[in-house]
């Protein structure tokens, strides 16, 4: 069955509604104030009922983004205030937006439904105008005021996901009040969503790569670049509600949050013995990984004092560093310049462990464990995601596209997650 989250603000006809004998089962409700620890990724479309907390919205606008963004479908039945719902504006009320109304595009949550039906209020014109929209460019008016302003769209542009949106389109208020158009239109919506929940789900296997999002500029101006479209941020504070299973490889970027990272610890565990890969790069200060054991008391960067800031390659003093498994695939095309920018710390390595790139002291800067887990994992103490999200150490790309194909070609593999 298809699963339609409806947020629930303890109103009372959102509670008639979703009780309604008709519509039982059809929907989820979520409580607002839940929202951020609801995993999202579990459902198709999320509705948005008119009377639900706004100012809560705009709190959790990144959570909206971020469900449109895995894709789903996100449909907005009611007044809007602004600040929340990608490219779209509030238009302002008018007597019009509560007349008769004008259907100017077929889809399919208006089958059967023509513009007398969408007049909720007849002969009281102006009683209960629940305003009009300013939809972003590319968007798609389904139903406009007698002036011209857009009532009902559908944007299909502004996201990766599917946003419906329509003020006046009041429909959960008007099925608590029995009225037949609007029980129409949500029968519509519902048999709509069942339409396109296969191609949304199918959408989301395009994301096999998710990567933990501390909320740090470099994380997101990185992972959210064209390049890295088959990779979703997960917002680490959500981590506890997410299903990690859905992801065949996990990135876990430099300055990620230890402490929640700590808190997870059995979770990303459970992850590894399921047979799914984790790529994390930098300092391990809390044990959130067993085996990880990272050496505090060694330098963090390795520059000399005289660094060059310009970076160039043989500057900083990293002649210490060795190749030990030179025929590793993570090396291939890549020479020992492409790794010398600096490290932050080394690794002890454990036994079953092997360490691919040394500090030339029988430490690893770069180790992988493919036996104490049923998946593997990858951890190195260099930090090319860093230098790469924040623009500025160009001699670190190489390395990092060479970890990124690597991470694909363990996917092409075959991941038993």
């Amino acid at each position: 069955m298809n699963k339609i989250g409806v947020l629930y603000s303890g109103i009372s006809f959102q509670h008639q509604t979703l009780n309604d004998p008709q519509y039982r089962g059809q929907f989820i409700p979520i409580n607002i104030y839940d929202l951020p620890e609801i995993d999202l990724s579990l459902y198709d479309a999320i509705i948005v009922p008119r009377s639900v907390d706004q100012v809560a919205l705009r709190d959790y606008k990144r959570v909206i983004e971020e469900f449109l963004d895995l894709p789903g479908i996100l449909i907005v039945l009611g007044d809007y205030n602004g600040g929340w719902l990608p490219g779209c504006q509030p238009g302002g009320f008018t007597r019009e937006d509560d007349e008769p109304l004008i259907k100017v595009e077929e889809h399919p949550i208006l089958k059967d439904i023509e513009s007398e039906d969408l007049h909720w209020h007849k002969g009281i014109n102006g009683l209960c105008s629940h305003g009009h929209l300013v939809p972003p460019a590319g968007a798609k008016t389904l139903i406009r005021n007698q002036r011209g302003d857009t009532i009902l769209y559908e944007d299909r542009s502004s996201t990766k996901g599917i946003i419906i949106a329509g003020s006046q389109f009041d429909i959960f208020c008007h099925c608590f009040s029995r009225d037949e158009g609007a029980a129409r239109a949500l029968r519509n919506i519902i048999t709509w969503v069942g339409e396109e929940a296969p191609l949304i789900r199918e959408k989301r296997k395009q994301h096999p790569i998710g990567v933990i999002y501390s909320g740090l500029h470099f994380h997101y101006n990185l992972f959210t670049r064209p390049e890295y479209e088959d990779m979703e941020l997960l917002y680490i504070r959500r981590l506890p509600r997410l299903d990690l299973n859905r992801y065949r490889l996990i990135i876990i970027p430099r300055e990620s949050n230890q402490e929640m990272l700590y808190a997870q610890r059995e979770k990303l565990i459970r992850y590894l013995e399921a047979g799914g890969t984790i790529l994390s790069f930098g300092e391990v200060i809390l044990p959130w990984m067993p085996g990880l054991i990272w050496n505090k008391d060694l330098p963090q960067v390795c520059y000399p004092k005289d660094a060059d800031k310009a970076y160039k390659p043989g500057e900083v003093y990293t002649d210490n560093l060795l190749i030990e498994k030179p025929e590793h695939s993570l090396f291939e095309g890549l020479s020992m310049e492409d790794l010398k920018w600096h490290y932050h710390g080394v690794f002890a390595p454990q036994p079953g462990q092997e360490i691919l790139l040394s500090n030339g002291q029988g430490k690893a800067v770069i180790l992988l464990d493919e036996a104490s887990f049923k998946g593997r994992l990858l951890a190195t103490t260099l930090d090319p995601e860093e230098h790469a999200g924040f623009g500025e150490v160009k001699i670190t790309e190489r390395f990092l596209a060479r970890c990124m194909a690597w991470a694909r070609e363990i996917i092409a593999e075959g991941s038993p997650v």
